[in-house]
Parts: structure tokens; sequence; C-alpha cells
């Protein structure tokens, strides 16, 4: 889901490492790791021979494609278009990108190569970058954990993609193995969209993670609470017994505001370092922070005023509520590394001990088992996989058609709000009276409400689409499910894996940003001109005035064309709603496509495991009375020593456990 897990890496490292756009921004896995006195963010990417041979072939594929056709399948904004443009110069991917603006513009560009790539049918290269040695690193020091002495062990943090992101059955593998590695996973979620989550998703998403690795939560945009919504405590208790199941602790669950905890910390970081903060308009984040940490109504005078803007940072640090989870998880991970890796250790001792147990004791029953019964439930599995094969082009149409008429249905409902915003524009502009300024006001709480009706409208829409998804899946798959383990079941087995459960992979759709990207599109690529807020500077551009809205707050004294100014705006909410219903289409595409593929894969991964068992069982059977006896005894013996290791792996655990708890008194 978008949780805005950039922006939450960002906040964790104190700076702007990682670029943050209305679409899943996780192509590739990156690593972070803290480095001290590296000031200054660099991306190694070592790796980058499967991407210069895509952009061969990528180069070939666009001079011979229809434009026209590729803009019909393709969002072709600023972005693209550059990349574009590079590929048809045959400009590579560098190996070594030094500075925040660099990696932005690399990381961007992988993401965009995705897309582009998916509509010239080109495939991605993925299973190049299935080894984590090969994934794109990025060296910086951790502005929290600047100045601390030096402890044992390295801190690293693995940008992974969410459920809804993932979607390449190549790069699965590799998550899954470093999530078993990992000393903590920490979760994103988002504070809006709690009540949509579903419970099958989040227990999903923790049995991917496992018993063996230690799981947080971090809430994120809790800054958008008012007093109908829950409180912390409230998030805390939802999280932990409704949708979590008792399987973390509420000493576990952090709400927060990342964009808050980042912004708070990037300002007191250059008021430390450089005595001021930039100016506006050579770094955005800087009106961003002035937005959140002293309202609306800032000015550029206030900026002068260090003594006010270090307490106002102050204060959105505080207000952020990143303090706590950035001592608990951040401090402590780093000066107890060598104590978490020894505590990972020993979680996942534990649980390939239960593994193992599941296995020999598949094996031990597999040897006291008629081989015609065998034969049998191979065959059986083997048909399993047949309609699975089956199932997943016949689901395809069905789930095809309910995207199909969710679309369908919020398209209306957006040219519906299209169509009265525009009405009540045009009675707006009824009154010529009225002080430019004011209109201004009345045309910003208007595009304001029209935002937060569509965002309700779609969290709504979506929420029973991704509930309709996973009924289709499940009305699919379970008879599979069931058939296959009633099988085993009735020969004896008890199989020691667990069959994989569709996520809800419909994206929640963030109205505002939605508002936000299609304005970006057709703002001016000048990067000297003034940086105002979203909604101001579109209306400055409307009017042709960079700095309306801006110091003097007085109606210009030029004589506007109010009916000019209305057609305008008319044409650009026109402009938005055109822009907003395609992006929501290619995401909604994208994110049930990418699902659909990882589901399908992982669940017929399951039944090639067990084939593979029962295959294995078949060909010892198949041997002499005396060799089948020589391997029960053996069996038997290590079902006993793994007995041993399965308690002494649960003492270790426990005393581990008691250095933690004696570390916190």
């Amino acid at each position: 889901m978008k949780a805005g897990k950039s922006t939450t890496i960002n906040a964790i490292v104190g700076t702007e490492v990682l670029p943050n756009r209305n679409r899943p921004m996780t192509a590739l896995p990156t690593l972070i790791r803290h480095t001290p006195g590296q000031k200054e963010p660099v991306l190694h990417f070592s790796h980058v021979a499967p991407i210069d041979c895509l952009i061969q072939q990528l180069q070939q594929r666009l001079r011979d494609c229809d434009i026209k056709h590729l803009t019909d399948v393709l969002e072709i904004d600023k972005d693209m278009r550059a990349l574009m443009q590079r590929i048809e110069n045959g400009v590579a991917f560098e190996k070594y990108y030094l500075g925040a603006q660099p990696i932005f513009h690399c990381l961007k560009s992988l993401n965009d190569l995705v897309r582009l790539a998916k509509a010239l049918d080109v495939d991605f290269p993925f299973s190049a970058y299935a080894a984590i040695e090969h994934i794109p690193v990025i060296e910086v020091e951790f502005v929290h954990l600047a100045g601390l002495e030096s402890y044992p062990g390295q801190l690293t943090l693995l940008d992974t993609p969410g459920p809804n992101e993932a979607g390449q059955p190549h790069l699965q593998k590799m998550l899954n193995q470093q999530l078993a590695r990992a000393s903590a996973v920490l979760a994103v979620l988002d504070y809006t969209q709690l009540k949509s989550i579903s419970d099958e998703e989040v227990r999903e998403a923790i049995l991917a993670v496992g018993q063996s690795v230690p799981l947080y939560v971090l809430v994120n945009k809790f800054d958008q609470q008012d007093r109908n919504s829950d409180d912390a405590d409230q998030v805390r208790a939802l999280i932990s017994g409704t949708l979590m199941k008792g399987c973390i602790t509420p000493l576990q669950i952090f709400p927060v505001s990342s964009m808050w905890g980042y912004l708070a910390n990037r300002a007191r970081y250059e008021l430390a370092n450089n005595g001021k903060l930039p100016a506006p308009e050579q770094q955005r984040w800087v009106e961003d922070f002035a937005h959140a940490a002293l309202g609306r109504r800032w000015r550029h005078a206030d900026l002068a005023d260090l003594e006010h803007i270090r307490h106002a940072a102050d204060q959105l640090w505080e207000d952020s509520l990143f303090a706590q989870p950035i001592q608990a998880l951040l401090h402590a991970a780093y000066a107890n590394a060598s104590l978490y890796a020894l505590r990972s250790a020993a979680h996942k001792l534990l649980n390939y001990a239960q593994q193992a147990r599941e296995y020999l004791d598949f094996r031990a029953h597999g040897l006291n088992v008629a081989c015609e019964q065998l034969r049998q439930n191979i065959h059986q599995v083997e048909e399993s996989l047949q309609l699975l094969q089956l199932n997943q082009a016949q689901v395809s149409g069905e789930i095809k058609h309910e995207i199909e008429l969710a679309l369908t249905s919020a398209n209306h409902f957006l040219r519906q709000q299209q169509d009265a915003l525009n009405a009540q524009l045009a009675a707006l502009f009824q009154d010529d009276s009225e002080p430019l300024s004011e209109i201004r006001t009345c045309c910003e709480t208007l595009l304001q409400t029209a935002q937060n009706t569509i965002s309700r409208d779609f969290t709504l829409r979506f929420a029973e689409l991704e509930s309709t998804l996973c009924r289709v899946l499940t009305d699919v798959i379970r008879p599979i499910e069931q058939q296959v383990k009633m099988e085993l079941s009735e020969s004896g087995f008890r199989p020691g894996f667990h069959f994989p459960v569709f996520h809800g992979v419909v994206p929640h759709v963030n109205t505002r940003q939605l508002f936000s990207e299609v304005i970006s599109r057709q703002e001016a690529t000048d990067e000297k001109s003034t940086r105002l807020g979203v909604v101001r500077e579109t209306f400055s551009r409307w009017l042709n005035q960079p700095d309306w809205g801006r110091g003097n707050e007085k109606s210009p004294t030029e004589t506007v064309d109010y009916s000019v100014l209305q057609r305008a705006l008319s044409a650009e909410v026109d402009l938005y709603c055109q822009q907003m219903a395609k992006v929501l289409a290619e995401q909604v595409d994208e994110s049930v496509t990418a699902g659909m593929n990882t589901f399908f894969a992982e669940f017929a991964s399951c039944l090639t495991e067990l084939q593979t068992r029962l295959r294995e069982s078949l060909a010892l059977r198949q041997q002499n009375e005396s060799v089948v006896r020589l391997m029960q005894q053996q069996l038997q013996q290590t079902v006993m020593t793994h007995g041993w290791i399965y308690t002494d792996a649960q003492l270790l655990r426990d005393d581990i456990q008691t250095l933690f708890t004696a570390e916190r008194y």
C-alpha cells in the first residue's frame, strides 16, 4: 500500500535519500547503509550491465514503435520523456552517483524503466538482481547516529517492496531470504487506511516475516488525525488485538508522522551545520517545512528569524512522535547490534528447527506409505498444478471485468465531481466585483473540498474492489487447497508448509497526491522559478503572475479578465480529472497484475515442493526392505537428536531475551 515508506526511511536516516512519487517507487530493493563521516549520500550500482542491455533493446523498440500507440498505453510525463530521450541517445546508467539529486534521478529512472519496458513488451531483467550483492547501495551517515561512538556490527536498512509493490516472482525468493536474515523488520502502515486493511492481508505479511524475526510497526500519517479519529492508544489496540491477533505487542507499535519527522530533522541538521535554512527556491523541502511548522500564512521573512525557526523545528519534531521509535529502534539497534544479531540468530535457529521437524515427520511417514498410494498422491498433485494453471487463465478474465466495473464507476463519479466543481466555479465568477484575493481563497477551498470528497469515495470504492478480488481468488483456489490437504491427510501425511494467501492488491488512492502529481505535469521546467505551494503555484500560473500570493496580498493593479480566468480554471479542472483517471487506471492494472503473478507463482511453488517431497519418499520406498528399515532407524535417531536441538534453541532464545530485558534497566 502507499503508506509513505520512502518518506519514513528519509525520516529514519535524517536526510532525503529516497525519492517519493505517487506510485510504487521500489522497482528494485535498495540498501541504505549507515556510514560514519559520509555526510553526502553516495549510491553504488556496480551490477549495471543488465540495465545497459535493456536500454539497447528499448532503443530499438522506440525506433520502431508508434508513439501515438505508446501514449495510449503509457503515462508519459516529463520524467518519462527525459528517460526516452536518454535511451534514444544511448546514455547508459552510471555505477556511482554522488549527492541527493543524482541519486533521485537514478532511482526514478529505474522505476520509469520498468514501466517503459512493460509498455514496449520487453522483459525487465529482474532475475539479474535476485542476489542482494547486485542491488543498489546508498551509503550515508544517519543524522540520528552522527557523533555516537562506534559499536561492533553495521546498521543497514533494506528498502523492500511492500505487499502491493512486489509482484516480481524473480525477486520474491531473494526478498524472503533477506527478511529471514534480518535482525528486525519494520512494517509501515497508513493511519488513514487502517480500517480498510484486511485481517488476512496483515496476517499474511506477518507469516512472510515469520516468527524468527522481531517485528515493529510504524503507523504513518498520524498527523492527519482529527478529533473524531482514533488516538494513539486506540491505534495500538486495533493493530495489536484486531489486525495482528496478538502477534505483536502495543509496545512495538508507533504512530508517527514521517513527513513531519523528516522535515524537522532536515531543518535542525541544516541549522546546526550551516547556520540557516537554504532558500526555498533552491530546495523545495524548505517550503514544505515552513508550511508544516509555521502554518499556511508563513512568509520568506520568517525564515530569517533563526531562533524562531529552531524552536519551530523542535516543536515539529516533537509533534511527529518520531523520537520514541528512533530511541527504541535505531539507537538500540546501533548500540546493541551484536545482541540484535544474536537474538535474530536464536529466533531463526528455532524456526529452522521447527521446519526440520515438519520435514522429518513427512519423510518418516513416507516410509510407511505404500508405493501405489505415493504414486497416486504424486499424480493428484500434478493434476492440481494443471488445474491451477487453467484457473489462472479463467480467473484473469473475471478479475479484469471487476476492475473495469470499478474504474467505470469511479470515472463516472469523477465526472460528476468535475461538473459540480466547474458549476461552483461558474457561480463564483458571477460577481465580478469580488477582490481577486477572495476569489483565490474560495478557489482553494473548492479544490480542497473536492480532494477530500474524491478521496473518501475512492477509499470506499477500492476497499470494496479489494474485497471482491480476494473473494474471487479464494473461490477459485480454496477447492484446490482443500483437495490437496484432504488427499494427503487420507494417506496420513501432515504437510509441513502453508499455502499463500492472496494479498489485497488494489492501491489505496491518495487524492491529494494525485492532484499534486497532475499539477506537476503542467509545471514549467525552469528550476529557477519561485517554488510555491501546489495550489497557490497553480493559481499563480493560471494568472501568469509568478509571485501571486507572496509578499503583498493586495489585488494586482492590472485589470483581470474574469471570464478568461474562469475558462482557464475550468480547463485545468478538466485536465486534472483526465489525468487522475489515467493515473488511477494504470495503478490499479499494474498493481493487480503484479499481485496475481506473485500469488500464482507462490502457490505453484508450494505444490511443486510437495510433489518433490512425495517423489523423494517414493524413491526411498522402492528400495529393498533392508534399506527401508535402515532408513527408518536413521530417521528415528535424527528425530531424537532434533528434539534436543529444538529444546536447546528454545533455552538459548529465552536466555537472550533475558539479556535484552536486563539492557532496558
